[in-house]
Order: structure tokens, then sequence, then C-alpha cells
């Protein structure tokens, strides 16, 4: 696949996907994390709090294997993403509303957890007022297609580790 075909459905597809998990690894082993994400561009944000499995391993070693796909029934029609990237945090989401916005786009039903979570109630409030957002920046992406063939994937490099 030429290069921007293969940027067009990378993008696509994640753009058409709602959830990526994360694979990090720490002081007690490999820990994996699925969290919703939204992209601009192949940059991939989404919400977590610091005191988080995941998120305590990526503030120690910020790399990151990450996969988005479905579950399928039939191998010979497994599309997906297996990427490898760099994770850093990038604020609060009063620090970051445009991505807030973009979220809510996505994710219609959090409007209230992240705008005006006080409408949820003290409990709430008090946890959305830890979370922070994260940005994943990939530098290597697979792009998985079984139609093509069993096995069959695609690599775009997008900048050195």
């Amino acid at each position: 696949m030429k290069r921007v075909e293969l940027e067009k459905a990378i993008l696509d597809y994640m753009a058409s996907h709602n959830t990526i998990s994360l694979a990090t690894a720490g002081e007690e082993g490999p820990h994996a994390a699925t969290v919703f994400y939204v992209n601009r561009d192949w940059e991939i944000f989404y919400l977590s709090s610091p005191a988080s499995r995941h998120s305590e391993n990526l503030s120690k070693n910020p790399k990151v294997g990450a996969t988005i796909n479905e579950d399928y029934n039939n191998w010979l029609a497994i599309k997906g993403i297996q990427l490898h990237g760099v994770v850093e945090k990038v604020g609060s989401i009063k620090e970051n509303l445009a991505i807030a916005r973009a979220y809510i786009k996505k994710f219609p039903t959090v409007a209230d957890f992240l705008l005006a979570p006080h409408k949820l109630g003290k409990n709430v409030m008090e946890k959305v007022s830890k979370v922070r957002f994260y940005k994943l920046t990939p530098y290597r992406i697979y792009f998985i297609n079984n139609e093509l063939g069993f096995g069959h994937r695609d690599e775009l490099i997008l900048t050195k580790p």
C-alpha cells in the first residue's frame, strides 16, 4: 500500500473506533489497560488518573505499545492497529478545553463528567478533579488487514523513538 493510502486507512480506522489498549511495564511487570480516546491526526488523547497503574508505569517509562481493534469472530476479517509510541501528561480538563471539546464531540455522554462534574455529585467531582489528559504520540504503526491475506500488515514509520 502506498504511504498516502496507508495514512488515510489508519486515520480513518482511528477515527471510527473508540478504545485503545495500552501496554506498559513497571516494577510489578507488564500491565494492559483500555481507555477511551480521541485523536487529532496522529496524536491520541485519553483521560486517566495519574494514580492508575498504567499512568504510574508511564511516568517512569513513557514508551508504550498499544492496539486499536475490534472483537472479531472471523479471523479472515481481522483489521486493526498495533503501534509503538511515547506518552506524556498534558494536564487537566480545564487546561485542555479544546481536547475536552473534541472528546465530548466523540463521546457526547461525558459532557457533564468533563465540563460540569458538580452536577453528578461530590464523589464524581472529586474524581474528575484528579484525572488528566495524556497524549500518545506514535512513532511506528502497523495496520493489520487479514482481508488482504492472513497476517497481512503494513508498517508506517512516523518518527524515530
